[in-house]
């Protein structure tokens, strides 16, 4: 069996007093599941809210504002890198899901691997002597609802605005 989406009709009670939920199917071809479904045979169900994701019209809009954004501020040599600070420090201000670890210097090119978007804090030293790195690496707008995308949109579209740069954007 596999999961599928549906969504909540009603809630009736049969003439035994038990309580039935009638749910409607997503789309045509999640009901091909209800074939294999054989009357009166127990079933585990798990119901969990479905959230919507980020769109892709919103994340093409959030990247070209970071070019628009890092030209104006970089000059027409703007880089990929200007874009990626840019892109971190709307992250911060947005207030966006993060965590903060604590790596060896020498790890810090892995890290980049790893979080595409992070930020080094400061330095330390390790009681054993190690000089470490301390970074916020950030989950990014690829885990992102609509709405915490949404509110990076409205920090990138407002830096963008104190830039000089004015978007012709749909709502």
């Amino acid at each position: 069996m596999r999961n599928f989406n549906a969504q909540y009709a009603r809630k009736q009670t049969t003439e035994e007093g038990k309580v039935e939920l009638v749910f409607t199917l997503a789309n045509y071809a999640d009901t091909l599941i209800t074939t294999s479904l054989e009357k009166g045979m127990v079933y585990r169900m798990n119901l969990t809210p479905v959230k919507s994701k980020r769109t892709l019209e919103q994340n093409a809009l959030m990247w070209s504002t970071i070019h628009e954004i890092a030209v104006a501020e970089n000059g027409e040599n703007a880089t990929t890198e200007d874009e990626w600070q840019i892109y971190i420090q709307c992250l911060e201000t947005a207030g966006a899901k993060c965590e903060v670890v604590v790596v060896r210097e020498e790890a810090l090119p892995m890290l980049a691997e790893t979080f595409r978007a992070y930020k080094v804090m400061g330095k330390v030293e390790s009681p054993k002597g190690w000089q470490m790195a301390q970074a916020k690496v950030f989950y990014g707008s690829s885990k992102m609802d609509a709405a915490e995308m949404a509110k990076l949109l409205d920090v990138v579209i407002d830096r963008a605005y104190k830039n000089g740069i004015r978007l012709e954007v749909e709502i």
